[in-house]
């Protein structure tokens, strides 16, 4: 099965992503996936974002002004089965800046967009974290949003090494720092209001995609699974988005 499969996508979604451990190769999969079934799409951010690893395969589309670059992506996909990078600048570390809030509606009412796949927060290349306060954006045109963690967090230490905002963690399950991650400090902060599910958009659906899915770490991320399922998430996607094929199994409520 592939990720679009999986998270049951209809023909027009907005997606935006949050959390850790996999955000940008899963919004990257998702439009290489939707130009195969001949779909358009947009890969951006409404946060700093990083370009995919390797050799660029989609242009890339970079302007300060988002009137020019809606300009540049239309003729971009004027062909079925074309999806492209959008950004409004570079910044350090080699991240492309977000578009505005408005510049996602517009781009979310393009008859020529069936894909509009969004990083929504950052999280530092830790596989887990917890929002701060300004974070995410996930705007209103939002869909689907999906929280994304990287099942390499569980058995680790609830430290900087490898939680993003490890203290907000604590405060939100009642663990305390160093204390190893669980599979229910997992799924008490995806779940959460202030965790994986703040800012979502009223009208949108909410999924949780738990990737880099080991055997060995397959029990727990079940666990999480079944917590996060019991807790009314409808969907939790269980995946190695990086390799063939990318979901392991999906479970639902």
């Amino acid at each position: 099965m592939n990720l679009t499969d999986s998270l049951d996508l209809g023909e027009r979604e907005v997606v935006a992503l949050v959390g850790g451990g996999g955000k940008t190769t899963a919004m990257y999969r998702l439009c290489r996936e939707a130009a195969a079934r001949g779909r358009r799409a947009v890969a951006s951010g409404t946060a700093r974002f990083t370009l995919p690893p390797g050799r660029l395969t989609s242009p890339l589309l970079v302007h300060r002004d988002e009137g020019e670059l809606l300009r540049a992506v239309r003729p971009r996909l004027a062909n079925a089965g074309s999806w492209v990078i959008a950004a409004t600048g570079l910044g350090s570390k080699e991240r492309l800046l977000p578009i505005s809030n408005d510049m996602v509606a517009i781009l979310a009412a393009e008859p020529e967009i069936d894909l509009l796949a969004l990083e929504a927060d950052g999280s530092a290349l830790r596989p887990f974290k917890a929002p701060a306060e300004h974070e995410p954006v996930v705007p209103e045109a939002a869909t689907l949003v999906i929280a994304v963690v990287g099942a390499d967090i569980f058995g680790r230490p609830l430290d900087p090494t490898w939680v993003h905002r490890p203290e907000r963690v604590a405060h939100l399950t009642g663990a305390s720092l160093g204390d190893r991650v669980t599979a229910a400090m997992v799924a008490r902060v995806l779940c959460h209001e202030e965790g994986g599910r703040k800012g979502v958009p009223a009208g949108a659906r909410f999924m949780v995609l738990i990737n880099k899915v080991s055997a060995r770490r397959l029990t727990a991320a079940r666990e999480a699974a079944d917590l996060l399922t019991g807790s009314g998430v409808q969907r939790v996607v269980l995946a190695r988005v990086r390799e063939e094929p990318p979901v392991v199994e999906v479970r639902t409520a």
